[in-house]
């Protein structure tokens, strides 16, 4: 059986901080493990951070969709949003170095998500970008 839950934010900072919070609160009180709840509050972080930053061109208020799913073993989460054509899919991984302080800017937050997760797709529908991420 399918536990799902629906956010709806706008494209700014403070809904990112309600987002979290909401989506840690469902996890929780679905008894999933600590390290779980980490994994997708890194590549929520991380995915909604860039749409707000890159998505958009103009200063016009966005909607950004997104769905937790449950199921077995797995947590699926779903982003939407109408913003510029993005496949972090097609990003090659970041030159990665010693220090992360001699690392270039760009790129180590998706590569992140990438290593964390157990699956990504994207697929670009109707004028939106929807990246599908699985956590096992």
């Amino acid at each position: 059986m399918m536990d799902t839950i629906h956010f709806s934010l706008a494209n700014n900072f403070d809904e990112l901080t309600r987002l979290m919070s909401s989506a840690e609160d469902f996890l929780r009180s679905r008894q999933i493990p600590e390290r779980t709840i980490y994994c997708v509050n890194l590549i929520l972080e991380e995915v909604v951070t860039n749409v707000i930053k890159y998505a958009f061109k103009d200063e016009w208020a966005h909607e950004i969709q997104l769905m937790l799913s449950l199921q077995e073993s797995e947590v699926t989460i779903r982003c939407e949003d109408d913003g510029c054509a993005f496949d972090p899919l097609s990003l090659p991984p970041p030159q990665l170095h010693d220090s992360i302080m001699d690392c270039t800017e760009g790129g180590l937050g998706i590569y992140l998500v990438r290593q964390t997760a157990h699956s990504m797709n994207y697929l670009r529908e109707n004028g939106k970008n929807i990246l599908t991420i699985t956590i096992k």
